[in-house]
């Protein structure tokens, strides 16, 4: 199962563990997400824009894109006002953030859904699936049967089409009304949260290949909202693809293990380095591994596949950079990367780059690696919403947010990409 999107914004340094019991307490005593605002002049979509817009205003990416966020705010307050669903109004609040140009920023739901628990119990569920987040998300007036005949047509370099996630759910993907925009309906399910007619994302464009996705946390219908590429009819992120007879290869690992090593030759090593989280009790087996590899990094070759690291910190990264970084004096480094490597992996990324006897495989990052979250969030005023919005800046990296660290060398999904670098390694040494 592909990791939840917001298992990255833990990774950014915000510990969603101790607000999750700030959130479900608030949840248990307000229950405000519903699926209609609220009739009380007090509770509305732009009653939380413009506490949203007041929280923005104080961030670095603010300062830093300020022309850019007030001409979309001043179209956002105009449409706000005929705002009268939580869904619209999520659509339109992270559609604001957009034009900050920081990713890691984003709007949450307060309601954290079917988790693990509620799935757990026959009785929690029934009860989450007569909840306002349950039937929050639309359902158009569409045939469904003529949209799917018609989306079957679309070739699989267009982004229009049918997309499927094996034995769990298959949606179709067209473009909205406002021809800049896309929708994600889903055409069956499997999952036992998820309803066939239901809108599950909102893509919307932002430059250089990016879609900003906006509806519901696969496994548990939370509201979300992360950053996806669609290319060569795959979902980067959350895995959907044209042809279930395809391998994904941008994404296939060796290993579930987040920490992992093998001798590839005699010549070769390759580590998975697949978090850099930097709360315990991941940051331990990170130090853990990290001591396993001083001293005993003794072939020429050593291929770090950073693939699917969704980010973290220096306290996790630091640690593997400082054996790297002698390691790449006298030996060759080869970096795998992907949409999924994400913040202070990215980050980490660029900086072996700059090694000597060092590149980068794969294809381009997430683009998500300019701010940093210091555990800033805020409820918006009707309870529906949680801000999570970055509180620094590393100039350092501005000019790759929504742009993305690329690879020297770009891989294609026709083959795994571990078999390709090896061969290149065996052609080019």
């Amino acid at each position: 199962m592909l990791n939840h999107p917001t298992i990255l914004v833990k990774d950014r340094c915000i510990n969603l563990t101790k607000m999750k019991s700030r959130i479900f307490l608030l949840f248990l005593l307000s229950n405000l997400t519903t699926s209609v605002y609220s009739q009380d002049k007090d509770c509305s979509c732009k009653t939380d824009l413009t506490f949203l817009d007041s929280k923005i205003r104080k961030t670095p990416a603010y300062k830093v894109n300020k022309e850019a966020y007030n001409t979309s705010y001043s179209k956002i307050a105009k449409e706000v006002t005929s705002i009268n669903s939580v869904f619209d109004c999520y659509t339109l609040l992270n559609k604001l953030l957009i034009s900050l140009n920081d990713n890691h920023s984003k709007i949450y739901g307060v309601d954290l859904g079917a988790t693990d628990k509620v799935k757990a119990s026959p009785d929690e569920l029934n009860n989450f699936k007569k909840s306002a987040l349950f039937n929050a998300y639309p359902k158009p007036n569409i045939d469904l049967d003529s949209l799917r005949a018609v989306l079957n047509s679309k070739t699989k370099m267009e982004l229009e089409g049918v997309y499927t996630r094996k034995n769990y759910m298959t949606i179709g993907v067209y473009k909205n009304e406002d021809k800049e925009s896309y929708k994600a309906i889903i055409l069956e399910s499997e999952s036992d949260v998820w309803q066939v007619g239901e809108i599950m994302y909102v893509l919307i464009p932002f430059g250089n290949d990016y879609l900003l996705s906006i509806g519901g946390s696969t496994p548990s219908k939370r509201l979300i909202a992360y950053t996806e590429r669609i290319e060569n009819g795959f979902f980067y992120f959350m895995g959907f693809q044209k042809d279930i007879s395809e391998t994904n290869y941008a994404a296939k690992m060796p290993s579930e293990d987040t920490y992992y090593r093998e001798e590839l030759s005699n010549e070769t090593t390759y580590l998975k380095i697949g978090s850099f989280n930097s709360w315990y009790p991941t940051l331990s087996d990170a130090e853990k591994f990290y001591k396993t590899l001083e001293g005993n990094l003794n072939k020429s070759n050593l291929i770090v596949d950073l693939r699917n690291n969704g980010g973290g910190g220096d306290r996790n990264s630091d640690i593997i950079y400082k054996l790297l970084k002698d390691y790449a004096k006298k030996n060759k480094i080869y970096v795998l990367i992907n949409h999924r490597t994400v913040s202070n992996a990215e980050q980490f990324a660029n900086r072996l780059r700059n090694l000597e006897n060092c590149k980068l495989f794969g294809i381009r990052t997430n683009g998500t690696l300019a701010y940093e979250i210091k555990a800033e969030s805020y409820t918006l005023p009707c309870g529906n919403f949680i801000a999570v919005l970055s509180s620094k800046k590393n100039s350092d990296y501005l000019a790759f947010e929504s742009t993305g660290i690329e690879p020297e060398i770009t891989y294609d999904m026709n083959s795994d990409w571990i078999e390709q670098l090896k061969n290149y390694i065996k052609s080019n040494n």
